[in-house]
């Protein structure tokens, strides 16, 4: 994808956030990705001007939707017809099932939805840090050393094998995924040690200026329930305060003990993201 498709995309995203009052996630660091796939990205443009978008996006084994039309060109079929051409270039032919996103605010995601048959499946809290008064960084954390280091090619295996298990991810996926953190200088990829022995991972993406995305955060299930997780978030949120950037993250509703865990961290919830699952 060149620089000009990226800035039509970031135009109309802008417009249509303006003028329904939501907020789309359409993945900005992975549409920049070099090794990005061919048939993932469909455009619909009246004259010069970018009216519809519909991008795929891989993640651990499925592959989520998500786009836009102009809001004064809806109901002319434009995002069915993007699609259709999704469906007819091949690149779901292997997937049983696929997940669309669309922001709960939306009005007119849900309505189109409707025609394609899709159920609703669950929604997902984006998350911003706030400051709170009482918040002290070094309470309630293990009394045994908890901290982080870059992640090493020797680390591989063993976060395939801490996706398996946390993201019923499989392998093959994950080291993609681990291959395309290579080559990006916005993703960092740290490893949670505990004791001197490593114990998890997480991933922080800084593509959104003056926020630091926190991703991929699973701590090894022979070492949950010992306070590594909140000792190693609390680190996490000081050190991208200190640098001036705000932390956010993304959780599944379902996800109750990680939302209290966040919670009582300090994240607040400004949007919740729908996702509709479709059978193929």
């Amino acid at each position: 994808m060149n620089e000009q498709q990226l800035q039509a995309i970031k135009s109309l995203q802008h417009l249509c956030e303006q003028r329904d009052g939501i907020l789309l996630k359409l993945n900005d660091d992975m549409l920049r990705m070099h090794s990005r796939a061919e048939h993932m990205d469909y455009f619909h443009y009246e004259g010069d001007a970018l009216i519809g978008f519909l991008a795929l996006y891989g993640f651990g084994g499925q592959l989520e939707v998500c786009g836009m039309v102009h809001p004064d060109y809806r109901r002319q079929g434009i995002f069915t017809r993007l699609w259709n051409e999704a469906l007819a270039s091949g690149r779901l032919s292997n997937v049983s099932y696929i997940l669309f996103n669309a922001p709960k605010a939306s009005l007119s995601a849900p309505e189109w939805l409707k025609t394609i048959r899709c159920r609703y499946s669950f929604s997902e809290y984006e998350m911003a840090w706030q400051e709170l008064p009482e918040q002290d960084f070094s309470a309630n954390t293990p009394t045994v050393s908890v901290s982080y280091r870059p992640y090493e090619q020797e680390d591989q295996n063993y976060v395939l094998q801490l996706y398996a298990d946390g993201f019923d991810t499989n392998e093959e996926d994950t080291a993609e995924m681990l291959a395309e953190e290579a080559h990006s200088s916005k993703r960092i990829r740290s490893m949670v040690v505990y004791h001197g022995e490593t114990v998890g991972t997480l991933v922080m993406d800084y593509d959104t200026p003056g926020q630091a995305w926190l991703f991929g955060f699973v701590i090894d299930g022979a070492y949950r329930g010992q306070g590594i997780g909140r000792g190693i978030l609390l680190q996490i949120i000081r050190r991208e305060n200190e640098a001036g950037l705000q932390p956010h993250i993304g959780v599944e509703t379902q996800n109750d003990h990680a939302l209290r865990l966040y919670e009582n961290c300090g994240f607040r919830s400004y949007v919740v993201q729908d996702y509709y699952e479709l059978r193929l």
